[in-house]
């Protein structure tokens, strides 16, 4: 019960310069926000809220987790922690990511460095 609330509570909060919403499992997005947090103060991905803030759930949030690790793994140079589980709020099932900032920056994925403006994920150009 504990942790719902805490779920609650983040949501409340908004999208941030360290909380993302996510509605649905898009591999490539939620690993550029990573990137970014990783790059930054670190952060959380929550995944199955839609952008005003309301639980939609993910629908087989067990095998989605399963994928999105194998996935970040090799997308996210170099190598970063990263905390993935499932949280269930209100009978839906979310996938809340969390990661530190990271202490081999910079982080890369697909090549690319990304870093956090505000709420926004940004890719870093060479200035």
């Amino acid at each position: 019960m504990k942790e719902e609330q805490l779920i609650k509570d983040l949501i409340k909060q908004g999208e941030s310069e360290q909380l993302e919403f996510k509605e649905s499992v898009r591999k490539d997005e939620i690993a550029k926000v990573l990137c970014s947090f990783l790059n930054g103060k670190g952060g959380r991905v929550l995944a199955g809220i839609n952008d005003a803030g309301k639980p939609i759930g993910v629908s087989n949030a067990e095998k989605s987790i399963e994928q999105l690790k194998i996935f970040l793994l090799s997308a996210i140079v170099p190598e970063a922690p990263i905390t993935i589980s499932v949280e269930t709020i209100d009978r839906k099932d979310l996938i809340l990511l969390k990661v530190y900032g990271g202490s081999k920056q910079p982080y890369l994925f697909d090549g690319s460095i990304y870093y956090r403006l505000a709420d926004k994920t940004v890719k870093a150009t060479s200035q």
